[in-house]
């Protein structure tokens, strides 16, 4: 059952980079083109299975088309609008997919409980073909680079993620100093140094080692890393804290989600417009502080703390979240050279897929490491060593949080763009 989630994030977290090059040296709407086919070709697949390992199978392109939906999806945006709207633009555009992911979340839950788990999966196959149609008819090509695919630099880039995203899940499950982790980080370690001598000798790299030297772009994806690595804890630790500790009905978490998504969708719009007039590092480190602040709270909660509190709590945070989303987005992409607009957004996704992958492994971690310290023998405190464990934990996320966003304000050297810098669009 955890390959289901396990192997779509590793396949997920290789793809991005090689997505992004493939779009910048193709054309960012064939390889958009192909993401919806290979997604939407491989859900409706998973849904007529009858056993798990076809499914998880299946998992792997289905990973490979969603990397290739967020990584695209925002470098087309980039490229449609000039830098002085492209923050709100990127806003709408995050805000969209919060909206998706609301809605999807919304309605898997009552299609499997009404129809089955199947219809989880072939219900998107009419949105993706939907879609299809969309962008076939909707979006303009955009022009080639002239430089060739390595396929090659290409196999080695996706072999090393996949292999440390891996590593960085079997840690989670079997300790960090487990067996199984152990030989997961030698062989990323081993795909890493292939992947530095790929890129050495190759003619066309997969990412351009240029964007590497702007301080705009460094310094944008390490405060999404970090953010997403903060501030995800909310998604996968707080259901937990409201059936268990508060002892609410599916229906109060799933109002209280809601609430979280709806604050995020709120914030990515609002983010991207305030990024584009107030500045997009200052708009950042806000989002982060806000986000951070709603963390602290969820983590101060007790099993009689209202519930008015704990919507505060989820709302605050998905706010901040979502603000800091389309600052970081704006950040990196306003001033990137169009013809690096598909490695850019690949370098963003792929930090998020990361940042939510670590998120899960290391602070669940240190959940099962509190809990073992905070042990009460009196029946009626059962519940004791997860609440305590739980509240360290989401200050530590709040504490992350904070850096993540500051870390936007650090350059490090490089080279900052300005107007002059950016290239015309097609």
């Amino acid at each position: 059952m955890q390959w289901i989630i396990i192997i779509y994030h590793a396949a997920r977290s290789g793809t991005g980079f090689i997505a992004g090059h493939l779009a910048d040296t193709v054309g960012l709407k064939r390889v958009l083109l192909f993401g919806i086919v290979l997604y939407t070709a491989s859900v409706a697949v998973i849904s007529l299975q009858g056993s798990l390992a076809p499914v998880v199978a299946l998992r792997v392109p289905q990973g490979i088309g969603v990397a290739i939906l967020f990584t695209v999806g925002p470098a087309i945006v980039a490229r449609a609008f000039g830098p002085e709207r492209r923050g709100t633009a990127l806003g709408v555009t995050l805000g969209a997919i919060g909206a998706g992911q609301m809605a999807g979340t919304l309605g898997g839950g009552w299609l499997s409980l009404n129809i089955g788990w199947e219809a989880i999966f072939w219900a998107r196959v009419p949105i993706g073909t939907a879609a299809f149609a969309l962008v076939f008819l909707g979006v303009r090509e955009t022009r080639r680079t002239g430089s060739r695919f390595d396929w090659a630099a290409a196999g080695t880039v996706f072999v090393f993620l996949f292999i440390f995203v891996l590593s960085l899940s079997f840690a989670r499950i079997d300790g960090w100093l487990g067996l199984r982790p152990a030989l997961l980080y030698t062989g990323s370690a081993v795909a890493a140094g292939l992947v530095v001598w790929r890129h050495r000798v190759s003619l066309h790299p997969v990412f351009p080692v240029s964007l590497l030297r702007v301080v705009e772009f460094r310094a944008g994806v390490i405060s999404n890393l970090v953010v997403t690595t903060g501030a995800f804890v909310m998604w996968f630790l707080f259901p937990f804290f409201v059936a268990d500790v508060m002892g609410r009905s599916t229906l109060v978490l799933g109002a209280l989600l809601a609430t979280m998504a709806g604050a995020s969708l709120v914030g990515s719009t609002a983010g991207g417009w305030i990024a584009d007039r107030a500045g997009d590092r200052k708009s950042t480190v806000a989002g982060a502080a806000i986000s951070a602040a709603g963390l602290w709270l969820a983590g101060s909660m007790t099993e009689a703390t209202p519930v008015i509190i704990v919507s505060a709590a989820v709302a605050i945070t998905g706010l901040g979240f979502g603000a800091h989303q389309a600052a970081v987005y704006a950040l990196t992409l306003r001033r990137t050279e169009t013809r690096h607009a598909g490695a850019a957004s690949a370098a963003l996704a792929v930090s998020q897929t990361v940042g939510t992958v670590m998120s899960i492994a290391v602070l669940t971690s240190l959940l099962a490491w509190q809990e073992g310290r905070y042990q009460y023998e009196d029946r009626a405190l059962s519940l004791q060593p997860f609440l305590d464990a739980y509240g360290v934990v989401l200050h530590v996320a709040a504490v992350i949080t904070l850096a993540g966003g500051l870390l936007a304000l650090v350059s490090l050297g490089g080279t900052r763009l300005t107007n002059e810098n950016e290239q015309a669009g097609p």
